[in-house]
């Protein structure tokens, strides 16, 4: 039997939305962006998944952002009103936006990597 990992839950989900699609795993990896062994990874893993890869594939699988994050196990099961959002890059953000187009999504993250190259010299110098 094969232990279940912190993200098992995420991966079932995933499993089973690709299933209902008839997609096979080449296109689930194309769709997403993300790799076969990425993916199987989340069924054993020891770690939650980082978010890149949660929003890529709740994106291409349309599933709710929080509950794949909850499922992949990045956020509690039960927030508290109290309780911060789950911390997300701007690239993570650029990445797992539908709204973009493919070229909109490939310029902003060459403005975002000029950015932080600026930002990096400015420290350095």
């Amino acid at each position: 039997m094969t232990d279940r990992g912190v993200a098992y839950d995420f991966w079932w989900r995933v499993r089973t939305e690709q299933d209902a699609r008839g997609w096979t795993d080449d296109e689930l990896r194309t769709r997403s962006g993300v790799a076969r062994t990425t993916i199987d990874r989340l069924k054993v893993g020891r770690r939650p998944p980082t978010a890149r890869v949660v929003n890529s594939l709740a994106a291409a699988l349309d599933i709710d952002l929080p509950e794949a994050h909850r499922l992949a196990g990045r956020t509690p099961a039960a927030p508290s009103e109290d309780a911060p959002a789950p911390q997300v890059s701007a690239r993570e953000a650029i990445l797992a936006d539908p709204v973009y187009t493919d070229q909109q999504r490939k310029t902003m993250l060459e403005l975002l990597d000029i950015f932080e190259q600026a930002n990096r010299s400015g420290r350095q110098g």
